[in-house]
Formats: C-alpha cells, structure tokens, sequence
C-alpha cells in the first residue's frame, strides 16, 4: 500500500487541510499510466475529502 496527502481548501472560508489516502499498488500503477497521475490519485481520494472542499492543483505527496 502507498500512501498520498492531497491538500484541499474550503473556498469559502480559505481553510486548508490534508487528507490521506491508501493506494494499492495496482491503482497506483494505473494512476502513473494516465495523463495526469496527480488528478487520478485525488479522484481515489473524493470519498474522503470533506463536504465543501476542494483538491488544491498539484499538492499531492508520497508519504
């Protein structure tokens, strides 16, 4: 399993925040094999990005 923080904000209030997401490595795989790996890997992470917050552009890192 790997590991990724993806940082979100709430664009009404500016509050920022990190959720992490488990990866298998096979969805890891398929995340690397698309266009833009960094969406695909924040796309996993939609369940558990709170209600009213959105992924910030590029912030996703390997823990």
């Amino acid at each position: 399993m790997f590991e990724y923080q993806i940082d979100v904000v709430d664009p009404k209030s500016n509050e920022e925040r990190q959720v992490t997401v488990s990866v298998t490595p096979l969805e890891r795989a398929r995340a690397k094999r698309s266009s833009d790996w960094m969406r695909a890997i924040q796309d996993l992470a939609r369940p558990l990005i709170p209600a009213g917050f959105l992924p910030i552009g590029n912030r996703v890192r390997l823990l």
